[in-house]
């Protein structure tokens, strides 16, 4: 089982230097999974491409009706891909004290120790 992250999903749906290695995680024939958290980290980095900024992403979605329609469009996007792909999306792991375990030990960042939590939870 295959455990899809945040920069392999951006990858393959933008256009970098490391969407080619990104296609080929997408093409090898194991079952595939994702978590919430992941989907939620890249709809906010497309959001972010967007607005040049995560601090101006709130007043572009007050403000702006364009924005908040790609904002929409961009979740789509992203769960179209997904099913598209056949990865299941898993709930993020609600075991803090594994999460906290993570930060402590590792360093991780609170969304990098819970997608962790998470990824190796669904094959406990």
């Amino acid at each position: 089982m295959i455990f899809i992250d945040s920069s392999v999903l951006y990858n393959a749906l933008v256009v970098t230097e490391l969407t080619e290695y990104s296609a080929r995680i997408f093409e090898l024939n194991e079952p595939k999974i994702t978590s919430e958290t992941v989907i939620d980290e890249v709809w906010f980095a497309l959001l972010k491409r967007d607005t040049g900024s995560p601090w101006k992403i709130r007043k572009e979605l007050r403000n702006n009706d364009e924005f908040r329609k790609t904002a929409v469009k961009y979740l789509s996007g992203i769960l179209g891909f997904l099913s598209a792909q056949n990865v299941v999306v898993v709930s993020d792991s609600s075991n803090w004290a594994r999460i906290a375990y993570h930060v402590g030990e590792f360093g991780l960042m609170p969304h990098d120790a819970r997608i962790l939590a998470t990824a190796l939870g669904t094959w406990v």
